[in-house]
């Protein structure tokens, strides 16, 4: 009996053991699944960051892509323009060439201009001289002649006063006096013919 309780106490002992192994066995796959599953929590958490980073950088490839086909864009509206203002630029260098050579031309014409300007403001200045000098020349000739029509209205009245006391000479003497207006008429004549020719 004795036996039996040993072998009883032996398989009960060893039979406790084998459940605590399993109880031990049993906790310890516990503390690996929840070990186990915070890990995958983590893993999935860092998974779902890394798809917003890669979503986060695919959107910002978008745009940096869209940045460099702008720019891209950019620099071949820059490179046309840039070859448009080539063209303008030679196209101005020529004009500008034209330009110098029409200057240059317009440059010796104005000297052209001012020498024979000079001559005339000479030519004009010598004639203004001539023109006062026929002007003092008339105003001479005028006094001369005022003082021929003073003498003249002079000697009529002497000749009248003659012609008073001498009639048979009267007649012969108003002859000349005729003949006398007839040249003073002339040489009126001339001189306002002269006086035009001056002035013109």
């Amino acid at each position: 009996m004795e036996r039996t309780v040993r072998r009883a106490v032996a398989r009960g002992a060893s039979g406790s053991v084998g459940v605590g192994i399993l109880i031990v066995l049993a906790l310890g796959l516990c503390g690996l699944c929840a070990v186990q599953w915070a890990r995958e929590t983590r893993l999935r958490l860092r998974v779902d960051e890394l798809q917003g980073e890669r979503q986060k950088l695919n959107d910002e490839k978008a745009v940096v892509e869209a940045q460099g086909k702008r720019f891209q864009d950019d620099i071949q509206r820059i490179e046309r323009e840039r070859s448009d203002l080539m063209k303008s630029a030679e196209t101005n260098n020529a004009q500008l060439v034209r330009f110098r050579a029409d200057l240059q031309r317009a440059n010796f014409s104005l000297e052209q201009t001012n020498k024979v300007l000079s001559i005339y403001v000479e030519g004009l200045q010598k004639a203004n001289d001539a023109i006062r000098q026929q002007n003092e020349g008339v105003t001479r000739l005028k006094s001369d002649y005022s003082k021929l029509v003073e003498d003249r209205n002079q000697i009529v009245g002497k000749f009248n006063d003659l012609a008073k006391q001498h009639e048979s000479t009267v007649k012969q003497f108003n002859e000349l006096i005729e003949k006398w207006n007839n040249q003073q008429e002339q040489l009126k004549a001339e001189s306002e013919k002269q006086a035009k020719q001056d002035k013109k």
